[in-house]
């Protein structure tokens, strides 16, 4: 993946985490829509967290892929959230009024 990479991992059944790498932007956003669309059917989590430790940059794209699979997520009765979050992304993602919609951790 160009400028983004996602790793999984599964700690518990029915709960899996994309933790993400790099940049979550125009250019990248399918890289993690595409992520979501292949875990949900192989994994069927209950929960699904992706990672935001990693990323540098989050824009306006990249949030509307994060809203895209959160839709994609709850379609499949699975409630995705998002965790550790820089403080840049936290004020977006609080500006755009989406912490409480994704559970932020």
């Amino acid at each position: 993946m160009d400028g983004l990479t996602a790793s999984l991992e599964a700690p518990d059944p029915g709960t899996v985490v994309i933790r993400l790498d790099g940049e979550l932007d125009l250019a990248t956003r399918d890289h993690l829509s595409e992520a979501v669309r292949a875990v949900l059917p192989v994994f069927r989590p209950r929960t699904l967290t992706v990672d935001l430790a990693e990323v540098t940059v989050l824009d306006s794209a990249g949030i509307g892929a994060l809203v895209s699979c959160w839709k994609v997520a709850q379609e499949a009765g699975c409630k995705l959230s998002l965790r550790n979050p820089r403080p840049l992304a936290y004020a977006q993602l609080r500006l755009t009024g989406l912490l409480d919609v994704f559970a932020v951790a």
